[in-house]
């Protein structure tokens, strides 16, 4: 659990702003919905199933996903009232007694509480198997939506950069920082997320490194 909280933490990015001469320092995801939501992923799954519980984090927002949907007789609506009903008292137990829960049912509440000065919501979705924590991106800007059918695309920077790349042979970290004004640190950040979705290969060392796009995503 720590080695998983640390490595969403680690990746959990600060962005400041300025009120006059005040700084206000915000990250991606408030540190307690983090906290909470992977507290529920483990305590509340269903272990007598084989799967995996599922962490995935995208550009606008963080995934929470653990097999075994709502205990019967009891709804989302129950959930969010504060009601709780423990798949496993003795692992709650546990975690109560190395004061990682301060108390049962509070979880989604502090989740949403986290979320209260804020546009963006956290989403809970539940099915017969499954309940799945959706955690919005604080800083992530909508710069335009297109909907088809039930799916929302947004135009992130992994698309324009897609875009940028379909019309250049190859193309270095430089050319995507100076023609998205992006910073050295974040162009790292988008370049490595799209190598490890394989979008983008990378080649070369050192100065000499560029990249091209995979010929799936041409």
């Amino acid at each position: 659990m720590h080695e998983v909280y640390s490595y969403i933490d680690f990746r959990n990015q600060k962005h400041s702003s300025f009120s006059g001469l005040k700084r206000i320092d915000k990250r991606d995801y408030p540190e307690v919905a983090i906290r909470e939501a992977l507290l529920n992923l483990i305590v509340h799954r269903e272990y007598s199933y084989s799967a995996s519980s599922f962490i995935r984090m995208y550009t606008d927002r963080i995934e929470f996903t653990s097999i075994g949907g709502l205990l019967k007789g009891i709804t989302l609506e129950d959930i969010q009232l504060g009601i709780s009903v423990c798949r496993n008292p003795k692992l709650a137990n546990i975690f109560y007694r190395l004061e990682l829960i301060e108390a049962y049912g509070t979880g989604i509440q502090k989740i949403l509480d986290s979320y209260s000065e804020s546009e963006f919501k956290p989403q809970f979705v539940t099915t017969e198997n499954a309940f799945k924590i959706i955690l919005p991106n604080l800083n992530y800007q909508k710069k335009s939506i297109k909907i088809m059918e039930d799916i929302v695309v947004y135009d992130c920077p992994e698309n324009k950069i897609l875009e940028f790349a379909k019309t250049h042979t190859q193309f270095t970290r430089k050319d995507i920082q100076d023609t998205f004004n992006l910073s050295q640190t974040t162009c790292g950040r988008i370049l490595n997320r799209m190598k490890e979705e394989g979008q983008i290969s990378q080649h070369g060392k050192g100065k000499n490194t560029f990249y091209i796009l995979n010929k799936n995503h041409v």
